[in-house]
């Protein structure tokens, strides 16, 4: 035994040193990891800067050439136009020239900006030249215009694109340069990291099996120990942990090691002492009147050390006669002082928590989980909702929440204890104040035990405002999307589609002039061109909803269903009942409500596998009410986690303080029905 007793301490420095290396490695592991972070970083912004400079690159590279043909377009003008056309190029002018300007706050390298400068001196003269043609051209003389572009114009749009091809490529050259340094010096620190990370794993293997090691030693020695312990005890000690034997007049005759070790007294010191000496407050008052042993069960009290340590013991006396005569007693003590300690702690934290819960600024109460009556509420919760504390304890928790959810959450109640009863939780509900103002709260809830009964402890943290705000930030990043989504339909519709049409009216024209042999191309061509117009078309329309131009709601959804069913896959019915069809729906909600739309009928491509499709728009029950279903293949809502599709469904609704249920199981189907208060819509 006491070769293995040696042998711990030599392990647990092996297991110290081990610890130290295992220390120090992983403090070079996380020094790498932040050098890689670092560097990754770096390497994100240099990838960043170097597509923002050679995009800004490319767009004035791009915006010459397009400038360039634009002139070649007005040495053939339309005279009815020309004017226009004029002033559209001038615009453009100005939109490269501040490209340039905004190149010229990006550029790095000396001789990067060597290039750049010469090619702003190529730009400026490119200006000048275009001045003087601009002004012949305004001032009707064309063949003087002409002219300057041959001989000038044309010469400086040539440098001005050889100077701007010449400085992306050096730009290109030395950034990709750059993030091949940046993705060397990852590489290398990744390397180095593998070669930590091996020795880590080593390190952890060497301190588990020196870890199992000491634990077998260890194990071993307190197996030694306890068959030693027994053997002693056995021999020495076979009943209470604290003995003492004392005569009739209370002097003590024999002290067990273990009285005398809590007590810190030797047997010469305890020879000169009575019972009475080692009391702490009180006295031992006992019954001497009986002629026979007597047993005192469940004496209760506090002894004093030598120290002058409170020693608390609980037990039993037994009570000794001789011949009729008290002879003295014995006592078979424990020693409770922990469990006294406990017990003052416990009723100290009692106390705290009384307080903590009285003076919380934040409404708080306890409910019985059985019967769900208040059992104590605090002074904030009395506050905040406006009742007296006997009106509370005489409610439920169903009795603070919004009637149009009490029947709902008394079906879920039972449930709901049952998960928090030997947990915490978190969930949100709408309240209502005695002046029946409704409130969102967000609750928060624990298990506790108050007099032996299971009760939960709950917070109620009033989020109203929080969502409040929450829902006007996304209302007003939905409608910076939809201002955006509206641009670019508006650009395709007015823009892409115009250039198309003309193209197609060119082709109309070179018609007759063309060989016979081409004339399958050119048709094909023009199918194409026409195929294409149709396509932006309804891109735009999704992009752009109709009802922007005072086009009603049904209208809208009509529309948005015919570009959804252009192959005729669908049998599709949309109904509007005379109320919702009435009813002055205001723009932004109907936009909304198209949009949930827009995005099922994705859903309903993507996943469903059907054929018909329901759509259905009503007012019932002073709610405005959408149905959207399909007979597709259908999901388990249970099992099936919600995508982003549908998320953004729900989030839109919420916007509006309305909800979304979702009706759907394997074979039968999909609904949605989405639900919004009246008072939302106007």
């Amino acid at each position: 035994m006491k070769k293995t007793l040696r042998s711990v301490p030599s392990l647990k420095v092996l297991l110290l040193s081990y610890g130290a290396l295992f220390v120090l490695l992983v403090v070079v592991r996380n020094l790498q990891y932040w050098s890689i972070k670092k560097k990754s970083t770096n390497l994100i912004e240099v990838v960043s800067k170097s597509n923002q400079r050679q995009s800004t690159l490319s767009s004035i590279h791009t915006g010459n050439m397009n400038e360039q043909l634009s002139i070649l377009n007005l040495l053939y003008p339309d005279k009815r136009n020309n004017d226009n056309r004029i002033e559209t190029l001038i615009s453009k002018t100005k939109s490269n020239d501040s490209l340039l300007v905004a190149f010229s706050m990006i550029t790095r390298e000396p001789h990067e900006q060597q290039l750049f400068n010469k090619l702003q001196v190529i730009a400026k003269k490119n200006t000048e030249d275009r001045n003087k043609f601009f002004q012949l051209l305004e001032s009707g003389k064309q063949d003087e215009a002409i002219k300057i572009y041959n001989d000038i114009l044309s010469v400086s749009y040539t440098n001005f694109q050889q100077q701007s091809v010449q400085l992306l490529n050096f730009v290109s050259k030395q950034d990709n340069s750059q993030i091949q340094l940046l993705e060397k010096q990852i590489s290398i620190t990744n390397y180095l990291n593998r070669w930590i990370t091996a020795g880590l794993i080593l390190l952890i293997i060497s301190l588990a099996i020196t870890y199992t090691k000491m634990v077998k030693l260890i194990k071993k020695t307190n197996l030694e120990l306890s068959e030693s312990e027994r053997r002693y005890r056995t021999l020495t000690e076979q009943t209470n942990e604290i003995i003492e034997k004392c005569d009739a007049s209370g002097k003590f005759i024999f002290a067990n090691e273990s009285f005398k070790k809590r007590l810190e007294y030797n047997d010469d010191e305890l020879s000169k002492l009575t019972i009475s000496d080692i009391l702490a407050e009180g006295s031992f008052m006992l019954d001497q009147s009986s002629k026979s042993t007597k047993i005192i069960p469940n004496v209760q009290k506090v002894f004093k050390s030598k120290s002058g340590k409170r020693i608390y013991i609980e037990g039993t006396i037994l009570l000794e006669y001789n011949n009729g005569n008290f002879a003295g007693s014995m006592g078979f003590f424990n020693d409770v002082t922990e469990k006294k300690s406990l017990e003052e702690s416990l009723i100290a934290s009692e106390l705290k928590f009384r307080d903590f819960f009285n003076l919380a600024p934040i409404p708080m109460w306890v409910y019985d989980i059985e019967t769900n009556k208040f059992v104590i509420v605090n002074k904030a919760a009395l506050k905040h909702y406006g009742y007296t504390e006997e009106e509370f304890l005489n409610m439920t928790i169903t009795d603070l929440r919004h009637k149009e959810n009490n029947l709902k959450e008394k079906e879920e109640v039972l449930s709901i204890n049952e998960k928090i009863a030997h947990k915490t939780g978190r969930s949100n509900y709408i309240h209502l104040k005695k002046d029946c103002e409704k409130i969102e709260v967000e609750i928060h809830t624990s298990p506790i035990i108050i007099n032996d009964t299971k009760c939960i402890l709950t917070i109620a943290n009033d989020v109203t405002e929080r969502n409040q705000l929450e829902n006007k930030i996304t209302k007003a990043i939905i409608k910076t999307q939809e201002d955006e989504r509206y641009e670019i339909g508006s650009e395709l519709h007015d823009n892409v589609c115009q250039l198309l049409a003309a193209a197609n009216m060119n082709l109309g024209i070179m018609k007759p002039a063309m060989d016979s042999a081409v004339t399958g191309t050119f048709n094909h061509a023009r199918e194409s061109i026409n195929l294409a117009l149709a396509e932006i078309r309804n891109l735009s329309h999704r992009l752009a909803p109709a009802f922007f131009d005072n086009t009603r709601l049904d209208e809208a959804f009509e529309n948005l269903l015919k570009t959804f069913n252009i192959e005729d896959k669908y049998h599709i019915s949309v109904y509007f009942n005379k109320s919702a069809m009435n009813y002055p729906i205001n723009p932004e909600m109907q936009l909304n409500l198209y949009r949930i739309l827009q995005e099922q009928l994705r859903n309903i491509i993507k996943y469903a596998k059907g054929t018909v499709v329901e759509v259905g728009v009503f007012i019932y029950n002073n709610k405005l009410k959408m149905r959207i279903a399909d007979d597709g293949i259908g999901f388990d809502v249970n099992c099936v986690k919600k995508g982003i599709g549908l998320a953004n469904i729900k989030r839109r609704a919420e916007l509006f303080s309305g909800n979304l249920q979702v009706n759907s199981s394997p074979g039968k189907g999909c609904e949605l029905l989405i639900t919004i208060p009246m008072n939302e819509i106007n």
